[in-house]
């Protein structure tokens, strides 16, 4: 949901937290429910994320990362520097996620507000529960690619 300057989604997974941060952390499971990607858990790394052809190449950075709880990350988009927060707390049932991308320009605000609850809903959950295999990401031109026609969203 659109807040103000800030897109807030929150998603429950019944695998434990541990397997959730994989998903959230892992470079090849990353292309295979959100996008290309040359992601590491680092605080300080700069990466990269491919969303051709809508938004081309958004240059990112671990702003920092509290495992397997905490990740915030700074994504430039369109020249405008964001900030995506993802949280995990142990549920009942498994994991909830909170994510929060704040200060995102307004013409962008409604793609990503949809796009974050497709991928989350979704996409994420294909991985969580073995329906789309990280490990067929390959790495091209310098990015973890999940296969062409099983390309998530």
């Amino acid at each position: 949901m659109i807040d103000g300057d800030r897109v807030v989604h929150e998603a429950r997974y019944p695998q434990p937290v541990p397997t959730v941060w994989d998903a959230l952390t892992d470079p090849k499971a990353l292309a295979a429910w959100l996008m290309p990607n040359d992601f590491a858990p680092v605080v300080g790394h700069r990466f990269r994320l491919d969303s051709s052809p809508g938004m081309g190449l958004i240059d990112a950075e671990v702003l920092e990362l509290e495992a397997p709880r905490f990740l915030r990350c700074r994504w430039t988009i369109e020249g405008v520097p964001s900030e995506v927060t993802i949280r995990l707390h142990d549920d009942a049932d498994g994991t909830r996620l909170e994510l929060e991308h704040v200060r995102l320009n307004a013409s962008v605000r409604p793609s990503f507000d949809g796009g974050w609850n497709e991928k989350l809903a979704q996409e994420l959950a294909t991985v969580l529960t073995g329906q789309r295999d990280p490990a067929r990401s390959q790495l091209e031109d310098g990015l973890y690619r999940y296969p062409h026609g099983d390309t998530p969203g």
